[in-house]
């Protein structure tokens, strides 16, 4: 900007010295012209920047690691005068690694009207992305002025983990693990007199305790009644949040959206558990349904989980009534060395194991 002020500059004199060395009006019009203009465009400025607003569209608020995101920039310019030459800087920032990085976007829009620019960008990594502006910079139309206003417009943008291919096997057992459900298989009839799965014919073999008596009457006809199964939620993922590297979280995020997703494919209930630093220390438990869930359970993962120093896994047991049926603990730790995950691993009732990154080839049995 200073070299355009210098060529200016230097145009005015030689336009000076032509007004001095000839008697033509026309050197002194032009220099007159040439003392004004930058008076206006200094004033053009100001005014830009009083009528000039930029605000953040409705984006993505879901994405994919590495996956391009766009966020819609609406740039509005309600002044009479054309926009030609504006620069907002856009700072992109992710809850995981803590790193901020920065973007000029280039701005213009006519008079009294607003446009949208695209923003895209792509994360490397898992985390809550926010994004907000800083300021915008406003320029005149030789770009000799500029004017700074600033901004506090701001959006977020869950980047989810990746999805790997687990194999997942549920077992009849852990499928029929009593757990005090409230849900009910829709598909299956069970042995929880607490719901009527359905109502149907006699068929031979039925038990006599089975027979729906009123409906036998009313409709003169033997009618049974099937009971309920039950929807167990007695399966666990629990999150070892001890790592060194954003590299080692990263795969230990991976691992747990992709088993969860694998457990929601197996119409398999289960729970998400982590300890959380906030408010002193407590423990995190979602139940998870569906790909729903898992959504909304991840974005609070991704939100509210940090570092620990230990697996807090005997803090859980102790806080927890009853044991659950499977319990499977993610973690990027040396499995054969660290004491902690040991611990985990001892009898208590409960089947437990450990998944680590260099196991997602093998047959996972819940």
């Amino acid at each position: 900007m200073w070299g355009r002020k210098i060529v200016y500059i230097l145009l005015v004199i030689i336009t000076s010295y032509i007004a001095l060395m000839y008697e033509s009006p026309v050197p002194g019009v032009f220099l007159a012209f040439e003392l004004l203009l930058p008076i206006a465009l200094f004033a053009l400025t100001w005014y830009h920047k009083k009528n000039v607003k930029v605000t953040i569209g409705n984006g993505q608020q879901v994405a994919d690691c590495e996956e391009k995101i766009e966020i819609p920039i609406r740039f509005h310019n309600n002044g009479w005068f054309p926009i030609t030459d504006a620069s907002v800087r856009v700072n992109v920032s992710n809850t995981l690694d803590g790193e901020k990085e920065s973007y000029d976007i280039n701005l213009r829009a006519p008079a009294k009207t607003s446009v949208t620019v695209p923003f895209t960008f792509c994360s490397t990594y898992c985390g809550v992305i926010k994004i907000s502006f800083e300021r915008i910079v406003v320029f005149d139309y030789l770009r000799l002025f500029q004017r700074k206003k600033t901004i506090s417009a701001q959006a977020e943008c869950v980047v989810m983990p990746h999805l790997l291919d687990l194999q997942v096997a549920v077992t009849d057992a852990c499928r029929n693990f009593d757990s005090d459900s409230e849900e009910y298989d829709k598909h299956n009839a069970g042995d929880d007199p607490a719901e009527i799965y359905q109502i149907r014919e006699f068929r031979q073999g039925d038990k006599m305790s089975r027979v729906h008596w009123k409906m036998t009457a009313r409709l003169d006809q033997m009618m049974i009644k099937e009971l309920s199964r039950p929807i167990s939620d007695s399966v666990g993922i629990f999150l070892d949040l001890r790592y060194q590297t954003i590299e080692e979280i990263q795969s230990v995020y991976d691992l747990c959206y992709s088993l969860s997703a694998a457990l929601c494919f197996n119409e398999c209930h289960h729970r998400m558990i982590w300890y959380s630093q906030d408010g002193g220390g407590a423990f995190e438990e979602h139940l998870i349904k569906g790909m729903d869930d898992i959504t909304a359970v991840m974005s609070k993962l991704l939100v509210s989980a940090k570092r620990t120093d230990k697996l807090y896994w005997e803090e859980y047991k102790s806080s927890r009534s009853t044991p659950l049926y499977r319990m499977i603990a993610i973690s990027c730790m040396d499995t054969n060395k660290d004491e902690q995950l040991g611990d985990f691993l001892s009898s208590d009732g409960t089947r437990k194991s450990i998944l680590t990154i260099n196991e997602i080839h093998e047959l996972i049995e819940i």
